[in-house]
């Protein structure tokens, strides 16, 4: 996936998570809505860059508040990883699983 339709995708699931933030508040509730397509973004996620790569798409997105928050991470050699869009993506890209063809 390149950085441009990477950056797009969380771009626009950030925007729709605040939106639908925005409602909850209002006393909208609509996570039996939304919780089919937190599924599908999962399951996506998983098949393009498997268990480890959704773990860190997690944590930079939710545990992160998309790279607004104030946690660190570093790899095995103490570099820092996934500080900010571009550094996820090329963390992805450079350790997502390879898919076979059927």
């Amino acid at each position: 996936m390149t950085f441009e339709k990477f950056e797009k995708l969380i771009h626009d699931l950030q925007t729709q998570e605040e939106v639908v933030h925005s409602l909850y508040k209002s006393n909208v509730d609509l996570i039996e809505f939304v919780d089919p397509y937190h599924g599908i973004i999962h399951d996506l996620i998983l098949e393009i860059y498997g268990a480890d790569g959704l773990d860190w798409w997690s944590w930079f997105c939710h545990e992160n508040d998309y790279g607004r928050g104030s946690l660190e991470a570093w790899d095995e050699n103490e570099n820092p990883i996934c500080y900010n869009l571009k550094s996820l993506w090329e963390y992805l890209e450079k350790n997502k699983k390879e898919c076979t063809k059927e």
